[in-house]
């Protein structure tokens, strides 16, 4: 889940999931005719990475194209929120934000202004579970670039100012999600599923902010900014040997690590159903989100499961959209998906309804569960949704960069080494018993958590008819 994961994109992301742009209607579309997925397109190969090991234990893959004058750096740092000193979320996000505002060479200023002469950026992104950090650049400045980067990585100064600055903006945001139901029931959601550890904050809290000090911050890059047993990536205009002599000399000196990998037990799904109410007083509009515990990425299940999703709650094609937005017209948008990580392993489906619309909005959405969990899918939905899907995979593959991607994947999950070259052929092997299988095991109806943040005064009552409820206040 790579971008820089301060609250102000989350907000963005949850306000967009609430209250989408306006979507072509496909109601009354008759498709005459579908293109079949082409044995080719089932024989997808993709080119093979070198793998290489640097002097200070980095295992580099390397994935050579020379289409375009181009070439990109990803390392991977054992940092982000998991790592966060007890209840003091934050620090990994401010360390992923200032690292790149000076060095003890360069200012903030500095660095901006050498990479847009070079044609370059470097960007940071912390998730719960690690940090990445990356280069891109032309090949022709690349050696310029790369020693940017590694000042970036190696130096930095964590300015007081930047910090401060930083903190403001985050409370600021904070203040501004409170006005955001998605950010809400996001927030909500994770202490539901995630409340015995950690991975209950997706973000600072007030109280976080004030604790976080420039001292906690270098500590924690002195920790975790190192090279550790996770996989870095090198891909486009480069050979294997000019990638090894130029990471060498760049980075050579960066020592430290291996860190231990953080391992969190998986909670069983939530037993009970339970509706959890977030007052919003005069809300024009109710946030639905339901949940519950699914599975992680090594599951043996998560292809058959992509393919159900895309049925039930995957595009403007799935049944939810179709139903609740096309048929009823309750909502804009509407979608469903499953959080299948390392560390994370839950089921959500979300929308944005008018209030009074809110009853039989949710009693939809839960129909679409039974239905899905309790009736075959047609021939050709499935043939549909798996043609979908392997169309979305090879679309994916038209940069180096994305192939890069892939393969990281396959190495950090230990997925078989012709993981993603029997990729389609695992989608389109997905049948009908699959699915109607997949869905029984995963989406939650009986045992679905409930979070709704709307005005009580209107939908508080009518709740009551879909589980047991717990008004939240919130904070």
């Amino acid at each position: 889940m790579t971008k820089t994961l301060f609250i102000l994109a989350a907000i963005a992301g949850l306000v967009a999931a609430q209250a989408p742009p306006p979507q072509p209607s496909f109601k009354g579309v008759i498709r005459l005719n579908q293109a079949p997925v082409s044995n080719e397109v089932l024989r997808v190969k993709l080119p093979r990475p070198v793998e290489r090991q640097l002097s200070n234990g980095i295992k580099l893959l390397v994935v050579e194209s020379h289409r375009v004058p181009t070439v990109s750096l990803r390392i991977s740092i054992p940092s982000g929120s998991l790592r966060d000193p007890a209840g003091v979320p934050g620090v990994s996000d401010a360390a992923a934000a200032l690292i790149r505002l000076g060095t003890k060479t360069r200012s903030a200023r500095d660095i901006a202004e050498t990479l847009a002469e070079l044609g370059a950026t470097i960007t940071v992104a912390s998730a719960q579970g690690f940090a990445t950090i990356s280069l891109s650049s032309l090949t022709e400045n690349l050696d310029s670039a790369l020693a940017v980067f590694t000042d970036v990585l190696l130096n930095p100064t964590f300015p007081q100012d930047e910090l401060d600055k930083w903190k403001t903006r985050q409370r600021s945001s904070l203040e501004q999600g409170k006005t955001s139901p998605g950010f809400l029931a996001n927030d909500q959601l994770m202490k539901v599923l995630y409340g015995a550890d950690a991975r209950q904050y997706v973000h600072p809290t007030v109280e976080s902010l004030n604790k976080i000090t420039r001292e906690s911050v270098i500590e924690h890059y002195k920790t975790y900014y190192v090279p550790s047993e996770d996989w870095a990536g090198m891909a486009g205009d480069i050979t294997p040997r000019d990638a090894v002599s130029k990471l060498e000399k760049a980075l050579g000196g960066w020592k430290g690590g291996p860190v231990r990998r953080i391992a969190l037990p998986m909670p069983p799904q939530v037993a009970e159903k339970k509706v959890y109410l977030i007052s919003r007083p005069n809300s024009v509009q109710t946030f639905l989100l339901v949940a519950n515990h699914a599975i992680d990425r090594n599951n043996p299940d998560y292809i058959a499961v992509m393919v159900m999703n895309q049925v039930l709650g995957s595009g403007p094609s799935s049944r939810l959209f179709r139903n609740i937005r096309e048929d009823k017209g309750y909502t804009y948008g509407i979608s469903s998906g499953f959080n299948a990580t390392r560390n994370f392993d839950h089921f959500t489906a979300s929308t944005s309804v008018r209030t009074e619309v809110t009853e039989p909005a949710l009693a939809e959405l839960l129909k679409e569960f039974r239905d899905i969990r309790e009736t075959p899918v047609p021939a050709g939905e499935l043939a549909d949704a798996r043609r979908a899907i392997v169309a979305g995979f090879v679309l994916g593959l038209q940069s180096s960069s994305a192939v890069l991607g892939q393969w990281l994947d396959q190495r950090d999950y230990g997925f078989p080494e012709d993981y993603w070259d029997t990729y389609p052929e695992k989608v389109m092997a997905v049948t009908v018993e699959d699915v109607q299988r997949v869905a029984k095991k995963y989406i939650p109806l009986d045992n679905a958590q409930i979070i709704a943040v709307g005005d009580l005064s209107k939908i508080g009552d009518l709740l009551k008819n879909f589980g047991p409820v717990e008004q939240i206040s919130p904070h």
